[in-house]
């Protein structure tokens, strides 16, 4: 009988509510107390029931009412109960805001981190602007731009993995936007929701779908000819509920940077140019790796995943540059019309152990097997991208000079317009940062180089001596190729003599 006098009340006050134009009222539910001057309803409990939202079944039922009338501007403020996410959300006029994640920044910060990681892109060069070689990050950086005109650049998904043991629930996002480049958050600074409301399995992933906006690279939009030190950011925080520590935990936040310059590269020429890198060598398959900046990469507790393959000079990814690739005893003579081996040798690492042509692992010279002007297909490097020549490695170091020894733990600011720091942190190699740059732009893993000249124990200094291929042939002497060396004191790069049948690193550089 409460009930349905409780009922009968409220019915009553929504009639009075619908006719308030006229009669102007204003209605207290469950007492006689005098409604406040600024509420047109007050609900008071009597400490056994509360007012139950409309539910609507699932998120795309919930969709289903924003697009027939997420237009109308009487729509804006609708609330609901989304039994899905099981969270109170609400319509602003443009993107539905769930009460589950409703926090502030000072929030965000008292909240402990926990285990747990969340993956993504986090660097997307626009390709517009042009703010002159002195800047030097906008030489050559429109070919990889990221066209936000496209759904497969303007849909980005951020994936969380739950932690390896104990229990978590209730997975919630906050995403901080202060330019507004995310459809949704003009007007507010954070996007916040449910991922998932229930227990979360351990070592399971979720993901979060971002949405940008699709003018992003309009001229008059917000990331037009941002550099590096301005660039918008985007925030994404992932909070869950740990059961056992009966708290609020979360994963290391994740921030993706929009800006008008190359994501990963180096200065050269004494900061007067500049040259784009691709972020991660080649051959790496590590999600993590390539999603992450080059301070993160250098912290990375994982080396192995950020060192890649090791590719013998002249040689396409026809698989002999894999770590676990076979061998077969070289120089070889069976080649195709690209200088490439062919039948049994496909895919296979040459090994020469007989001491002829030993820099080579054909029995003829070719030294225009990375020339791509003549052989395209030979060409490692994914589209829009190819091996550096010796000269583009090194003026990212010491212009005119090409080695030099430094002091063990010391940086060495270099006349390219890059200071060289080397990390032995978690994982050993070479932080580039050009002069004017508050951050790392450009990481070298010490991946180590695969021996020619031996069938055993052919990994040789890893995590110690890092060994670079340039595309340039020595055309003179033994036979070798042009390649960048390092450890932590000492750096040659563009003059080192390599031989050819030897397996080292390749970092591409944009076409």
């Amino acid at each position: 009988m409460k009930a349905k006098a409780l009922f009968s009340t409220m019915a009553t006050a929504v009639l009075l509510l619908c006719n308030g134009a006229f009669l102007g009222a204003q209605v207290t539910v469950g007492s006689d107390k005098t409604p406040e001057s600024f509420s047109v309803l007050e609900l008071v409990s009597n400490q056994h029931n509360g007012m139950r939202l409309p539910q609507i079944p699932t998120t795309n039922a919930r969709n289903a009412i924003s697009t027939a009338h997420g237009t109308e501007p009487a729509m804006m403020g609708l609330t609901i109960f989304n039994m899905e996410t099981q969270c109170v959300e609400t319509w602003n006029g443009s993107v539905w805001i769930s009460a589950c994640a409703t926090i502030d920044q000072q929030d965000l910060d008292a909240i402990d981190l926990g285990p747990g990681t969340l993956i993504g892109k986090t660097c997307y060069d626009i390709g517009e602007g042009n703010f002159g070689t002195i800047y030097r990050d906008l030489t050559g950086h429109t070919p990889n731009r990221s066209d936000f005109s496209l759904n497969s650049v303007r849909i980005q998904y951020y994936t969380f993995t739950s932690p390896a043991s104990g229990t978590i629930k209730n997975v919630r996002y906050v995403v901080k936007d202060p330019k507004g480049v995310l459809v949704g958050t003009q007007g507010t600074t954070l996007l916040s929701g449910c991922l998932e409301p229930g227990n979360m399995a351990n070592s399971t992933d979720i993901a979060l779908e971002l949405d940008f906006r699709d003018d992003l690279n309009s001229h008059s939009g917000p990331v037009y000819e941002l550099t590096r030190e301005n660039a918008a950011t985007v925030t994404i925080t992932i909070i869950y509920y740990n059961v056992e520590m009966n708290k609020d935990m979360k994963a290391p936040p994740l921030t993706a940077k929009l800006q008008d310059c190359f994501c990963c590269g180096a200065s050269m020429n004494n900061n007067t140019q500049g040259k784009e890198f691709m972020c991660y060598n080649l051959g790496v398959t590590s999600t993590t790796i390539q999603s992450i900046s080059p301070d993160e990469q250098a912290k990375y507790n994982t080396p192995d995943d950020e060192y890649g393959d090791l590719y013998q000079w002249g040689r396409n990814s026809d698989e002999h540059q894999l770590r676990n690739s076979e061998i077969v005893s070289g120089p070889i003579s069976a080649l195709d019309t690209y200088g490439q081996p062919t039948g049994s040798n496909v895919g296979k690492f040459i090994i020469n152990l007989t001491g002829d042509n030993i820099n080579d692992w054909r029995s003829t010279r070719n030294n225009d097997l990375w020339n791509f002007s003549t052989y395209p297909s030979n060409n490692p490097c994914p589209t829009g991208w190819r091996v550096p020549n010796t000269t583009e490695l090194q003026n990212i170091f010491i212009g005119s000079e090409y080695s030099v020894s430094i002091a063990s733990g010391t940086s060495y600011s270099s006349s390219s317009g890059n200071t060289w720091l080397w990390s032995n942190t978690n994982s050993p190699g070479w932080l580039l940062t050009p002069s004017g740059s508050s951050t790392a732009t450009l990481f070298l893993p010490a991946a180590g180089w695969r021996s020619s000249l031996r069938s055993s124990d052919m990994f040789l200094n890893v995590g110690l001596w890092g060994y670079y291929w340039s595309s340039s042939a020595n055309l003179t002497g033994n036979g070798a190729a042009y390649s960048a060396i390092f450890s932590g004191t000492y750096v040659c790069t563009g003059y080192n003599l390599g031989a050819r049948a030897y397996g080292m690193s390749v970092r591409c550089v944009a076409e």
